[in-house]
């Protein structure tokens, strides 16, 4: 996700450099004909990456070409507790909010903010999370709360479980 302009701009960079390797590749007909499967391979991940690179750049220019007076909805039927950071900042973004002036708004202080979207907010508290979402205004509108327990999580309380019992039978 791209968080700034300075972002934008390496973004857009990143994507001249692909499209002049993919050129260059082309034009490497030694390189087509010694190894044609390792060829289409870098000419593949190139080109992934820029779509990648373009569909963020797309993302971000949308954000900072929105209406700050119009509500923002942002639609994702599969939404993980490890996206609320990304939201925080599209929100931030799209609202035309500096740091500065969410740092004015809460009582945070810009380095935090800034800190916490360095790390796409991994690092915040849940009361800061909190505090942020609803300085920005946020709702969670017809949301639906998913729980499921994976393999992992069954297989550890299963091991817990047994433990907890046989520590039962012992006393």
């Amino acid at each position: 996700m791209i968080k700034n302009e300075h972002e934008y701009q390496v973004s857009k960079s990143w994507v001249v450099k692909f499209q002049q390797a993919i050129i260059s590749l082309y034009q490497n007909e030694e390189k087509k004909q010694k190894d044609p499967d390792g060829w289409q391979l870098i000419i593949d991940s190139y080109f992934a990456q820029i779509k990648n690179l373009l569909d963020e750049i797309t993302e971000y220019e949308s954000l900072v070409d929105h209406n700050s007076q119009e509500i923002l909805i942002l639609q994702n039927s599969n939404i993980r507790l490890s996206q609320i950071g990304e939201i925080l900042i599209k929100v931030r973004i799209a609202k035309k909010i500096s740091l500065e002036e969410l740092s004015a708004i809460t009582k945070l202080t810009k380095e935090q903010i800034k800190e916490y979207e360095d790390k796409d907010y991994q690092n915040a508290s849940f009361d800061a999370v909190i505090e942020i979402a609803e300085a920005l205004g946020i709702k969670l509108q017809h949301c639906t709360v998913v729980s499921e327990i994976n393999n992992f999580l069954s297989n550890e309380l299963t091991k817990i479980r047994q433990f907890e019992h046989i520590s039962n039978l012992s006393e």
